[in-house]
């Protein structure tokens, strides 16, 4: 791989601001899934998408190793409230899911030697699957375009609902909002 482990994990603490459990995960998730995918430089590679299934500090190092961002349509951040990532490799249709297996390292105990001792397969559950990925969830421009029939927001990538009147409206004015207007 085109860098250390030490300076994958050098990047994602400066990244998120402190070492923890979750970054070390993270960087070992990453760069197994990296190197059982045959994806050497995840700064080059464009055909990796990252589905993230936690808003934790796994995430924040995921995205530093892989070079995978929400922004870049790289990352999909699903808050199932695990700590588990899939990586997908768009150009073989390999994918690969990674799930934490329960031990923990205990408080006080040294990061680095706990993790050192013990193998990926240790740490996680490693999985061949299947990810059906919509033509709208693909990195690049969206490839879609409507407008909210009630507030006039763009909607793209067919996220958009049709109402029961046929017109299409956003999530929000569907009733799927996260916030309320004062």
């Amino acid at each position: 791989m085109k860098r250390t482990f030490e300076e994958d994990l050098e990047r994602a603490v400066a990244f998120h601001g402190h070492l923890c459990g979750g970054q070390m995960s993270g960087v070992r998730m990453a760069r197994s899934a990296l190197s059982r995918l045959g994806i050497d430089d995840p700064d080059t590679y464009r055909d990796l998408i990252v589905f993230v299934e936690c808003d934790r500090c796994l995430t924040d190092a995921i995205m530093v190793v892989t070079n995978c961002h929400p922004g870049k349509r790289r990352m999909k951040c699903l808050d199932f409230g695990k700590q588990a990532a899939t990586f997908l490799d768009l150009a073989t249709g390999t994918a690969l899911r990674f799930s934490t297996k329960g031990e923990r390292c205990s408080k006080g105990e040294d990061l680095h030697a706990w993790f050192a001792a013990r193998e990926d397969d240790d740490l996680f559950y490693i999985q061949e699957v299947e990810v059906a990925v919509d033509e709208c969830d693909l990195p690049g421009r969206p490839r879609a375009h409507a407008v909210c029939a009630v507030c006039g927001e763009e909607i793209t990538d067919g996220r958009e609902i049709a109402a029961p009147d046929g017109k299409r409206v956003c999530r929000s004015c569907a009733g799927q909002s996260y916030y309320h207007v004062l």
